[in-house]
């Protein structure tokens, strides 16, 4: 009897295991396409905080130099700063495309000015002047799903933007 009840309480067992597989297919179902959204845009996102690092780095370093005036022999101030932002991105392998990169430079004579309707000058600025440069990329999102929540057309536009006083150069 003791015997019988035993393999009756085997077959109700491996009826369960059974089950129990079936079950974790269809949980496993449920739960994948949320966890695997969930790891790729934290991925797409340490990319993207990165890519952002990079220019910060990048912007700041070149404006080091544009503060100084200084002009490589044969170009403009312009073509100097921009030259040298260039080499910099490069520098980071392929993660930034630098064709697509753009900067811009705004010359203020007084920190008040800045933002004011009307105030700066589209350039590199005069010894003494306040220059507020600011580096773009359209960054292109590597995953349909989340460009379609995030930015425009799956572009999110990174910008890196630094104030500095031009020194007192001649």
């Amino acid at each position: 009897m003791a015997g019988h009840f035993y393999s009756l309480f085997g077959s109700f067992r491996s009826l369960r295991r059974r089950k129990q597989k079936g079950a974790t297919a269809v949980e496993m179902a449920l739960i994948a396409p949320a966890f695997f959204l969930l790891m790729i845009g934290t991925i797409e996102g340490a990319l993207m905080l990165t890519a952002q690092q990079l220019m910060e780095h990048a912007t700041f370093n070149t404006s080091r130099l544009a503060k100084t005036g200084f002009v490589a022999s044969g170009q403009t101030q312009a073509q100097t700063v921009n030259q040298v932002l260039m080499q910099e991105l490069q520098s980071f392998g392929t993660m930034i495309d630098t064709t697509q990169v753009t900067m811009t430079s705004t010359a203020y004579t007084t920190f008040n000015m800045i933002g004011a309707p009307g105030q700066g000058s589209s350039t590199m600025g005069t010894p003494e002047q306040i220059v507020v440069y600011t580096v773009s990329y359209p960054w292109r999102l590597f995953t349909p799903m989340l460009g379609a929540i995030m930015g425009t057309n799956g572009i999110v536009t990174l910008t890196s933007r630094i104030v500095v006083r031009n020194e007192p150069y001649s």
